[in-house]
């Protein structure tokens, strides 16, 4: 077993032991209803969360994705009238054109991808107002219908949801099983050692940023499309989340280490805690500190590991 695969099943135990504690407390956790609420509630900061991860996991950091969900949003509502899988695809494709043209400036630039999508979280909003007039976009109400079978249920599974849950199998298999994918790893874990084993430098960054820009874009435009409407100023706090998500799901901010699946332990984990909070009644402020301090626990829990680990190695080499 490797020490990745030990470190999810311990964050899984994590999940489950937050999930129970709070289950116990709240017997609509057991429901289908329940389950399916809490899965649902998960899709936006999920579907993003993927895409920073990889960001991560190549030693870089998507800032930008709140405004380019926001963007998104606003378009695919817009573009409605055409029909809602060509808007879908037509939307997705732009963002991901838009992400691949960040990753390259960002490599071509050799500039810090933090300052550089600070940058574009700003122009982005500020286009987004611009294409929407500062106004939020409704669906045509003859045409709200056509948005229904998004919210409908399969067992616990809606369409979202099940998005969600199939993209991070997807990625997950993308990052691990494929050349590119382990480019993404590669990059992340050393720049220098990977340019000097011949990998490609620019195509790792470009498709990282290319996919979280098109996830970006997805996640905005479902969820506007099952709310009927966007706003030009929508999704500002989804990046905490989605980051938060890969942090306590083993993604590391130095890059190079950690997992798809991971992130999505991370991210349940997150959705367990705040939507229990939520539903006990406490006070909207208990949720962030709860986050705050669940995150706290991972970071101290892994530096304790890691420096336990590193005195037994260490003993092992100097008894040897």
């Amino acid at each position: 077993m490797t020490s990745e695969t030990k470190s999810n099943l311990a964050r899984l135990g994590l999940m489950i032991a937050v999930y129970l504690i709070l289950a116990a407390r709240i017997p609509s956790y057991y429901s289908q209803p329940g389950i399916a609420a809490l899965l649902d509630s998960a899709v936006l900061a999920g579907i993003i969360a993927i895409g920073v991860g990889l960001t991560m996991i190549a030693g870089e950091m998507d800032l930008s994705v709140g405004s380019m969900a926001a963007f998104a949003g606003i378009l695919s509502i817009q573009l409605f009238p055409y029909g809602m899988v060509p808007a879908l695809v037509i939307v997705v494709l732009f963002c991901g054109l838009l992400g691949a043209l960040q990753g390259y400036c960002i490599y071509k630039l050799n500039i810090s991808s933090m300052v550089f999508t600070i940058g574009t979280l700003i122009a982005l909003r500020g286009l987004t107002l611009v294409v929407s007039n500062e106004k939020t976009v409704l669906i045509p109400f003859e045409n709200i219908a056509e948005t229904d079978f998004l919210s409908a249920k399969f067992f616990v599974f809606s369409i979202p949801s099940a998005t969600l849950l199939v993209l991070v199998l997807l990625v997950d298999f993308f990052s691990r099983r494929t050349l590119w994918g382990r480019e993404i790893f590669a990059i992340g874990g050393g720049r220098g050692e990977a340019r000097a084993a011949g990998v490609s430098i620019r195509r790792p960054i470009v498709v990282a940023f290319s996919i979280s820009a098109a996830l970006a874009g997805l996640a905005g435009s479902l969820l506007s499309f099952r709310t009927g409407s966007a706003s030009p100023l929508g999704f500002e706090a989804v990046l905490l989340e989605a980051v938060t998500a890969c942090l306590i799901g083993g993604i590391a901010l130095a890059g190079g280490r950690g997992s798809i699946l991971g992130v999505l332990i991370g991210l349940f984990t997150i959705r367990f805690l705040v939507s229990g909070i939520a539903a006990l009644g406490a006070p909207f402020w208990m949720q962030s500190l709860a986050t705050g301090a669940l995150l706290i626990f991972v970071i101290i829990a892994e530096a304790a590991i890691g420096y336990v680990t590193r005195r037994r190695r260490m003993a092992r080499a100097l008894t040897a």
